[in-house]
């Protein structure tokens, strides 16, 4: 009887770049987790559990980054989980418990454990987890194309392009970054309109300074003139407005006439004080997402008179334990939350499912059609159905994750791995 642990380093391809304050990204690496166990007497042939890191290509939007968890998971915490000999929840999790910090590392050897764990007793994260509603309303992050943008400071090697925009003072369209303002706000509504006409139910537009009015009211007045005025449309700062400039205090107060979903983290992470003082100026609810990084921050948060919506993902917490503690902490504290996305594989995606259906995530998250993300994955698409929802389990009959992984396809896309074996 013998278990392994194997890494890969996968390189996806976005279906389209994904562009935030933060950068813009097209190429994806990923990191992988498998957990294989053959030493299952209820199981004939081996039991995998996977896991993923989806930290980014570079430190924009958090300090992890790709190359960064690689050395982590290989030199610290890999180690650590074979050091205590066992694949179990609890046993990972306390190996890596002398570990400080590095969440996205962490969350994935914690998701493979659970996911292992769910698979021995065959049953699905979402039953492990639950109760879980069956299906979610679907709910999408949305930016203006990156096809349009004049030429920035570029890394090519990972797919990343910085974004030199996103510290800017002038709130007017006129140093758009993406070009031709007029046709790439057009072209933003019209893929608002159609994503509402597949079902989506909530709309996330990426927003930045100089880069926010116009397009966003470019969106609501196209969801209004289609009848599709009820789609909740949302604005994701990405913490790219400082809260001691004025001209960007007076861009968001602006935003007050578009009746918005909420706005999301338009400070840094560490400024709750500036949000605090924003929410009382006002009526759109504040959200936030790059500062919930622990509990005792969003108590914080609330100590200062904040009453958020928080957008919750595993990978920054840590791993779903702590997500799921996050969750229960919010319903009991009458905060509304949702699951947040990290642009994952369909491995992540998966246990994003899992935990959007329980109750405490009550708000449309980022959850959609599998189709929207990558040219090709790691696992089979999971897609909405003509009530613009999502299956929580993807796969019926599927345990752990409830979809399956192509190993194939892993294998084609693989262009690294380590091993390791208790």
């Amino acid at each position: 009887m013998s278990a392994e642990i194997i890494l890969r380093r996968v390189e996806l391809t976005l279906a389209e770049p994904h562009r935030a304050a933060h950068g813009t990204v097209a190429a994806r690496p990923t990191l992988i987790v498998e957990f294989r166990s053959d030493n299952d007497p209820a199981s004939p042939t081996a039991v995998s559990g996977w896991g993923e890191c989806p930290a980014l290509p570079d430190p924009g939007y958090f300090y992890e980054y790709t190359a960064g968890a690689w050395a982590m998971l290989c030199d610290v915490l890999i180690p650590a989980v074979i050091a205590g000999g066992l694949l179990t929840p609890d046993a990972v999790e306390g190996a890596m418990s002398a570990v400080p910090g590095h969440p996205m590392a962490r969350s994935a050897l914690a998701l493979a454990a659970e996911d292992l764990a769910a698979r021995r007793r065959n049953e699905t994260l979402a039953q492990r987890w639950g109760p879980a509603a069956d299906t979610l309303p679907a709910g999408v992050a949305l930016s203006l194309r990156t096809g349009q943008q004049r030429p920035s400071r570029e890394r090519s090697t990972t797919g990343y392009q910085g974004d030199t925009s996103a510290g800017g003072n002038d709130n007017s369209n006129s140093r758009n970054p993406v070009g031709s303002g007029d046709a790439a706000n057009a072209d933003l509504a019209e893929r608002a309109v159609a994503l509402a006409g597949a079902g989506y139910r909530r709309l996330k537009i990426k927003i930045q300074p100089g880069l926010d009015l116009v397009p966003l009211g470019a969106v609501s007045d196209a969801l209004r003139s289609s009848g599709d005025g009820d789609v909740e449309v949302a604005a994701d700062a990405n913490a790219s407005y400082r809260s001691d400039d004025p001209d960007h205090l007076d861009a968001l107060i602006a935003l007050d006439r578009l009746g918005l979903a909420w706005l999301e983290q338009p400070f840094t992470a560490d400024d709750l004080v500036g949000h605090a003082q924003l929410a009382q100026r006002l009526d759109t609810p504040i959200c936030l997402d790059e500062s919930v990084t622990s509990l005792g921050v969003v108590e914080t948060a609330l100590a200062l008179g904040l009453r958020p919506i928080m957008c919750v993902k595993a990978a920054r917490l840590g791993g779903p334990t702590p997500a799921r503690r996050l969750l229960d902490w919010c319903h009991d504290e009458g905060l509304d939350a949702y699951i947040g996305g990290m642009l994952s594989s369909g491995i992540g995606r998966a246990a994003d499912r899992a935990l959007a259906g329980l109750a405490a995530a009550n708000r449309v998250g980022d959850i959609g059609g599998d189709d929207r993300y990558f040219t090709e994955d790691v696992t089979s698409p999971v897609a909405i159905d003509r009530e613009g929802r999502v299956p929580t389990v993807g796969v019926e009959g599927v345990a752990g994750l409830g979809v399956d992984v192509d190993v194939e396809r892993l294998a084609k896309l693989t262009t690294d791995e380590r091993r390791w074996t208790l």
